[in-house]
């Protein structure tokens, strides 16, 4: 009889045990789902945001080309600059003396 009541207190025991491992698992299930779940609503965002940053770059380089091919002769004039005369050019050889020109 004594034996008998000690197999129901392990069976209890491995009962109890086993329930609570199924409950930590499931536990870690629903929080991988959402963990899952909340990094690609995270990744969603940062494409969106990198394809409207790349919009916003396209836009800005397309502006300077029209501002960079507006520029003239006539508007570097009215701005102050004046042609050179002048010419000093620089070697890349480093054998090759530059004499540069004192104004």
């Amino acid at each position: 009889m004594v034996e008998r009541i000690l197999e129901l207190n392990r069976e209890k025991y491995i009962f109890w045990l086993l329930l609570s491992v199924f409950v930590m698992f499931a536990c870690l299930y629903v929080y991988f789902i959402r963990s899952t779940i909340s990094n690609v609503v995270v990744r969603q965002n940062l494409e969106q945001e990198a394809s409207s940053l790349t919009l916003a770059i396209g836009g800005e380089e397309f502006s300077y080309i029209a501002k960079r091919n507006a520029i003239t002769l006539e508007l570097a004039h009215s701005l102050g600059f004046k042609d050179s005369h002048d010419k000093i050019f620089v070697s890349r050889n480093p054998d090759t003396k530059v004499a540069f020109l004192s104004h």
